[in-house]
């Protein structure tokens, strides 16, 4: 076999092997997600959108009374003066910054960032 013959071999089964990997049920390379337990989402790391940001564990967002965390802006958000009137606060946690600023005016209770 000549040296570009063994080259275009070693390049095809490179290849052959990507493709493979790629397509495993679970590929090594890929973290299996997270199962959203209560003891998973406690532990979220949020951080705030204040002019000082300040990071803190999720559980302090329900730990004194519960709390509603969003999960459809305008119509949770129609619902806060009954919430308020219970003492339940509204949240959202948001995964990105992008869109925020936007978001906020549909929604009306306090916004968190998990940069996790």
């Amino acid at each position: 076999m000549g040296t570009w013959s063994l080259v275009g071999a070693v390049g095809a089964a490179a290849v052959a092997g990507v493709a493979v990997l790629c397509n495993l049920p679970s590929n090594p390379f890929v973290k299996s997600p997270e199962n959203a337990t209560l003891d998973y989402l406690s532990n979220a790391r949020l951080q705030t959108f204040d002019s000082e940001p300040r990071e803190f564990q999720a559980s302090e967002l329900w730990e004194k009374n519960g709390a509603v965390i969003m999960a459809e802006a305008l119509g949770l958000s129609s619902l806060k003066p009954q919430l308020d009137a219970r003492g339940v606060p509204l949240y959202a946690v948001v995964h990105e910054t992008l869109g925020v600023a936007e978001f906020q005016p549909f929604f009306k209770g306090e916004i968190f960032l998990d940069k996790e």
